[in-house]
Parts: structure tokens; C-alpha cells; sequence
């Protein structure tokens, strides 16, 4: 009896270990597989461009270089900046400072409070002194014999040297400036380039005027900037406004305002001067008063 049930659980142990097998064999673990990524590669969002709207033409006068990158062009008496791109840059080589231009670009909204202006196309506009009628600067205007260049003698702050100018011509008369000032012969105006404050209003006399009411005139102009004051042919004695028919000034804290009337030339002219009260005052009268006492007319 004993040996039966010996028998009977070696048998019972047999029979579960080939059931033990056939298990193992079943469930044996399937070989790796790749992972799949089913999220989808998407490109980056493009970046925003600016704004940018229908091209716009213009006409001005450039002034000229504010950086590598930028002219400055005067429209309609403001100066207005645009961004110049390499290739453009080339267009330019044959336009000089108070060259008329005709001109496109675009105005491109960088955000709600940016605006850039782009420059896509400038051209020199042919004056008639390109084909020998007009002198540079200015319509109607004789060709001058005086030279284009020249050096004229100024004195700032207690020093006296000679500076390179460049002739400028408006109708009927032409006159030197120099360099960090600009000419516009159509308004008779000369202007600091660096601050258009700074400037100098070119009035041409009949040969009738009266002193007497252009005193008045002139004291009527002035004194909405402050006390008038007149100055003696004694006073300007020792000064580059020395022959002087009338010189008339005011001033505030803000700016000096003159009204100086002298004959140049044959010709009675007014100036009337503006200069604000900042860093660019040291060395803008002397260039006025130079720039004006070479003018000469030109029939």
C-alpha cells in the first residue's frame, strides 16, 4: 500500500512538471520592439514679420548720413530717418548732401509703438543746373564762376582758423556754408544739420525799404521772445556784423532771436536768426556770420 502511493505521487509530480513546461514554453517573452512614437514632428512656428504696408513715394532733399545704416532726408522741412540695405546703399554713391531726391520706401510696424522706415528706392532729381541753366541748390539760379569749394576764416571760442565750405545758390545770390550746416535754397534757409532750430531766414531787400519801418517790424517779431534790444554801430565795431544797417536781438531762457539787416553785394538783406540755448550755440553764429558775409549775387 505504502509502494502504491509512492507510485501514485511520483506520477502526480511527473504530470505537473510537463504541465510546468508546456506553460513556460507559452509564455516565453517576445522579443523587443522598437518603441513608436506616435506623437507627430511638427515644424517651429514661424516668427512674426512686421508689418508692412503699401510702398509710399516721396521727394526731399538728403541731409545725409546719420550711421552706416541710415540716411536722414528733409520732407517738407522735417527731417524724416530710413534704413538703407547694403545693395541700396550703392544708389547713393552719386547723390551728395542737399541733393533733391525722389524716393520710395515702407513703413514697417515692429510693434504698437515702432514704426521703421525702410528705404527700397532713391534717385537724384536733375536739377537745371545739371544741364547748365540753374546754379546748385536752388531753380531759377545763375551758374556761379566762384569756386565749390573754398575755406573761409571763423572764430570759435577764441580761436581763429579757417574751415572748408561748400558753395550753396538760391535765386539770385549764392553764399559758403559750412559743414554742419545745411542749405535750402528754395526757403532761403540755412539750418544746423545736427538740430534744425538752429537757423537762419534769408530775406532778400528791395532797394526802397525804409529803416525806420523794418525797426518796427522788427520789434514787432521779437518781442514775443522777450526784452528788444538794438545795438550800435559802436557796439559792432570790433565784430564780423560790423557794417551792420540794423541789428535788433531778444532773449529768453530758451533761446536768442536776431533781426540784422546788412548790404552785401549791392544788396540789402535781412537775417533773421534763431539760436536755442544748448551745446551747438558755441559755434553757430560765427558760421552764420561768416557763411552770410560771402554772399555775392548771381544774375
Amino acid at each position: 500500500m505504502r509502494k502504491r502511493n509512492t507510485l501514485k505521487v511520483s506520477t502526480t509530480l511527473l504530470v505537473l512538471l510537463m504541465g510546468f513546461s508546456l506553460v513556460a514554453c507559452g509564455n516565453s517573452a517576445p522579443a523587443l520592439q522598437p518603441t513608436v512614437d506616435n506623437t507627430k514632428e511638427t515644424a517651429p512656428a514661424p516668427e512674426p514679420q512686421p508689418e508692412e504696408k503699401d510702398v509710399i513715394e516721396a521727394e526731399g532733399i538728403l541731409t545725409g548720413w546719420a550711421d552706416p545704416h541710415t540716411i536722414e532726408i528733409r520732407v517738407d522741412g522735417e527731417a524724416m530717418s530710413f534704413q538703407v540695405s547694403e545693395n541700396l546703399q550703392r544708389s547713393l554713391d552719386d547723390i551728395d548732401d542737399e541733393d533733391s531726391v525722389r524716393f520710395k520706401y515702407v513703413e514697417k510696424i515692429l510693434d504698437a509703438s515702432t514704426k521703421q522706415l525702410v528705404l527700397t528706392e532713391i534717385t537724384k532729381i536733375a536739377s537745371d543746373a545739371d544741364d547748365g541753366n540753374t546754379g546748385a541748390g536752388g531753380r531759377d539760379t545763375a551758374i556761379s564762376d566762384r569756386p565749390t569749394t573754398s575755406e573761409l576764416e571763423v572764430t570759435v571760442e577764441g580761436i581763429t582758423e579757417k574751415r572748408p565750405v561748400t558753395l550753396a545758390q538760391a535765386k539770385g545770390y549764392s553764399l559758403y556754408i559750412f559743414e554742419p550746416m545745411a542749405f535750402d535754397a528754395e526757403d532761403h534757409e540755412l539750418t544746423m544739420k545736427i538740430d534744425p532750430a538752429y537757423k537762419v531766414e534769408i530775406e532778400k531787400l528791395s532797394s526802397d525799404f525804409k529803416r525806420d519801418e523794418l525797426r518796427m517790424d522788427a520789434k514787432e517779431e521779437l518781442s514775443q521772445i522777450g526784452e528788444v534790444k538794438e545795438l550800435t554801430s559802436e557796439q559792432l565795431s570790433n565784430g564780423p556784423m560790423n557794417e551792420a544797417k540794423l541789428f535788433m536781438m531778444s532773449q529768453n531762457d530758451k533761446k536768442t532771436q536776431y533781426f540784422i539787416v546788412k548790404e552785401l553785394d549791392g544788396t540789402d538783406f535781412i537775417f533773421h536768426i534763431d539760436a536755442p540755448v544748448g551745446e551747438p550755440s558755441e559755434g553757430f553764429l560765427p558760421m552764420v556770420y561768416a557763411s552770410v558775409n560771402s554772399i555775392m549775387n548771381e544774375s
